[in-house]
């Protein structure tokens, strides 16, 4: 069990548009936004891990055009967030002043909660990935262990875990923050970009196979 949750800790910990996501709900409005984001890609992947266990690979061989419409649609998915984020850095750079941004921070505070709850579990979610690593390294863990109250106590532990993993990486990426880094011309374009990137190559990946 150990080494199961050790390498489970160490997949979630790998960086991908969950990590990117939640650096960036971080990095723009604070620490709280990034545990909010990190929760909603803890819920995706709880997603993902309920319909590997209810038998998604059964029904990909069933009907097998879903292990590419899946794939395509989630590339499409993070590509529109790259967009979409692109469009609202251009946005904010072209603020009026410094105080105009702070107070565009402190306007969303409130709502910031649900909007990144939402941007991690669409993150997660939406990885082209995600479906050939739950059935392919999830299913495969979760058969070593017997019987439903053990599946869902090792489940549960799994989640745990990813929260925790996720909540780690946003408290790094925050003291990060806090540095030089941020001064760094055209940063604020970089998550844009990299979800843009991730989406285009999946999508290609995808036709190409």
């Amino acid at each position: 069990m150990f080494v199961d949750v050790l390498t489970w800790a160490t997949v979630m910990a790998i960086p991908g548009p969950d990590i990117v996501a939640i650096g960036t709900q971080t990095s723009r409005y604070g620490q709280r936004a990034g545990f909010w984001t990190a929760l909603g890609a803890m819920l995706g992947v709880a997603t993902w891990s309920i319909l590997a266990l209810l038998g998604i690979e059964a029904i990909l061989h069933v009907v097998p055009a879903l292990s590419v419409v899946l794939p395509l649609a989630g590339s499409v998915a993070l590509m529109l967030l790259g967009a979409f984020g692109l469009w609202g850095s251009v946005r904010r750079a072209k603020g009026a002043s410094k105080s105009t941004e702070e107070q565009e921070v402190a306007s969303v505070a409130a709502r910031t909660a649900g909007a990144s709850v939402r941007l991690g579990y669409v993150t997660n979610i939406s990885n082209p990935k995600a479906l050939v690593f739950f059935t392919s390294f999830f299913t495969p863990l979760m058969s070593r262990y017997d019987g439903l109250a053990e599946k869902l106590s090792m489940l549960g532990l799994l989640l745990g875990v990813t929260l925790l993993v996720f909540s780690a990486m946003s408290v790094l990426i925050q003291v990060a923050a806090r540095t030089q880094l941020r001064n760094i011309p055209g940063l604020q374009y970089l998550p844009g970009i990299i979800f843009l990137g991730i989406g285009l190559f999946y999508f290609v990946e995808t036709l190409a196979n």
